[in-house]
């Protein structure tokens, strides 16, 4: 089997925890784009490639011409760059997230909500960025991260509708157009992997899963108005109480 062929059909997989957070968030169910979609749910997140955290980060969280969410995939195993940040649960490149919300932190607030059922919800707004980190305090040693919500366009003082979300596509882009764009092509093999029952009627979310989480695309009025990254809540990696510091 080719190595495309293997990542294509590793990336048709549906990823069904990450889904069912998903489906709270949107209200809606996802579905298959396909109806020969892989039953197969293991994703191999537990493969992990030496990521270096880039020196760079910080610059290209700066440049308005880099976009906010990149794509990067070695030896089949893909992962995604928020800001110039790699997402990535192991070594060096776990790095990622703790000198994002470092990088980040000028007006960030924590927000702590208990539910009727005592699990602790735990928030961290990054308003420089215009991202959200959503996860549960399960106990006082384990924080389990469930989400990074970006909103869309970016800031202004980080290009605002100017600058690109993945790879030349902006805030507002039409689904046709960002299954058109290389990017996607490259990494997602030119097409959704999951899509939620509303997606037909322009307002709702399509999936492409990446080895350690999904990446949803949240759509209103047929445009795109966010992303959001879902962590695979079986990657232990994503549980360091390192990275979570403060939460």
């Amino acid at each position: 089997m080719s190595t495309r062929l293997a990542r294509a059909q590793k990336l048709g997989i549906a990823f069904l925890p990450a889904l069912a957070l998903g489906c709270a968030t949107t209200g809606q169910a996802p579905t298959s784009s396909s109806s020969n979609a892989i039953t197969n749910f293991n994703l191999g997140a537990d493969k992990h490639v030496p990521v270096e955290m880039p020196a760079e980060a910080a610059e290209v969280r700066q440049n308005i011409s880099a976009p906010i969410l990149s794509v990067v995939t070695i030896d089949d195993v893909v992962y995604p760059y928020v800001y110039g940040y790699p997402l990535y649960p192991e070594g060096d490149g776990a790095r990622g997230i703790v000198e994002l919300r470092k990088a980040s932190a000028d007006g960030a607030k924590v927000t702590k909500k208990r539910d009727s059922d005592g699990v602790q919800h735990v928030s961290e707004d990054l308003p420089s960025i215009g991202c959200r980190f959503e996860g549960i305090r399960e106990t006082r040693d384990k924080y389990v991260p469930v989400s990074l919500k970006c909103d869309l366009p970016a800031p202004k003082a980080l290009g605002g509708s100017k600058r690109p979300v993945l790879g030349t596509l902006n805030a507002g882009a039409k689904a046709e157009e960002i299954l058109k764009e290389p990017t996607v092509e490259e990494h997602f093999m030119g097409a959704f992997h999951l899509t939620s029952e509303d997606f037909a009627g322009g307002s709702g979310t399509a999936f492409f899963n990446t080895t350690h989480g999904q990446i949803a695309l949240v759509f209103k009025s047929q445009k795109l108005d966010h992303f959001v990254y879902y962590f695979d809540p079986g990657v232990v990696g994503w549980q360091n109480q390192a990275t979570w510091e403060g939460l």
